[in-house]
C-alpha cells in the first residue's frame, strides 16, 4: 500500500494532467477551437487595416520630416529653424484644409479619405522627382511602396464611384536653384499634408470599425459637392 504522502504526489501529478486534457468550456469535444462567428473575424481585420492604415502614414510622416531636413541642410546650407524664410518662393502643392473634411468641426470620413487618396496619389508621382534630385534619398523606394500600400488601403474604404483622377501638373523645371526649391516645396508640404493624414485617419480609428462603412452606404456627401 503506497504512504499517504506518496499518494498525495501522485494525486499532484495526475490532476493537472487531467485539466490539461479537459475541454474548454463551450467546445463540443477535446481540442475543438472556441467558435467564432464570421462578423467577430471581419471586425478583427477591420481593426487591422485601420491600425495598419495610421502606422503606415505615422511612420511615412517621420521619413519625410528627415528627408525634408536633410535636404533642406545640404542644399541651401541653413539650419531648418530657417525654413519659414522660404515660404514666399514654396509653390502649392495638395494640403488638407477644412472644406476637405479632415477636421473635427466639419468632419466627414468619405470626403476627408478623398482628399488624402487625391493628394497621395499625387505626391506619390512628385516622389519621382524627389528621387531624382535627393541624391542622400537611397530609401525612397522604399516609401514609395508604403505610400502605395497606403493608397491600397485607403481606396478599400472609399466609396470607388466617387474616385476621381485628378490631372497632376507639371512641376517647374529650370536652374539648379527652382530644382531645390520644388523639391523642397514638395516635401515640405507633404510632411505637413501626412501630419493632417495621420490625425485624421486616427479620428476615423476612434470613431469605430464601422464608421467609415456607414457613411460610405448612407452616401451623404455627393462626389460633385466635395472640395478637390
Amino acid at each position: 500500500m503506497p504512504s499517504t504522502k506518496n499518494l498525495q504526489l501522485l494525486l499532484a501529478v495526475l490532476l493537472p494532467l487531467a485539466a490539461l486534457s479537459s475541454p474548454l468550456p463551450g467546445n463540443s469535444a477535446q481540442g475543438d477551437l472556441p467558435e467564432i462567428s464570421g462578423e467577430e473575424v471581419q471586425d478583427s481585420a477591420g481593426a487591422f487595416e485601420n491600425h495598419k492604415w495610421h502606422h503606415l502614414a505615422r511612420s511615412l510622416q517621420f521619413d519625410i520630416i528627415r528627408l525634408r531636413d536633410e535636404q533642406f541642410q545640404r542644399d541651401f546650407g541653413e539650419p531648418t529653424t530657417n525654413m519659414t524664410n522660404y515660404d514666399p518662393v514654396r509653390i502649392h502643392t495638395p494640403l488638407i484644409s477644412p472644406p476637405h473634411g479632415c477636421f473635427s468641426r466639419n468632419f466627414s470620413a468619405q470626403r476627408c479619405l478623398r482628399r488624402i487618396y487625391s493628394g497621395l496619389s499625387t505626391y506619390r508621382e512628385f516622389l519621382n522627382y524627389v528621387e531624382r534630385e535627393n541624391l542622400t534619398a537611397a530609401h525612397l523606394t522604399g516609401i514609395k511602396v508604403r505610400t502605395t500600400s497606403l493608397l491600397n488601403i485607403i481606396k478599400e474604404k472609399m466609396d470607388v464611384t466617387q474616385i476621381q483622377t485628378q490631372p497632376i501638373s507639371a512641376l517647374p523645371d529650370g536652374s539648379a536653384w527652382t530644382q531645390r526649391v520644388v523639391t523642397h516645396s514638395i516635401l515640405y508640404n507633404l510632411a505637413a499634408f501626412l501630419k493632417d493624414t495621420t490625425r485624421a485617419l486616427d479620428y476615423i480609428n476612434k470613431k469605430g470599425v464601422h464608421h467609415t462603412a456607414k457613411e460610405t452606404k448612407e452616401s451623404k456627401w455627393p462626389s460633385k459637392n466635395s472640395h478637390q
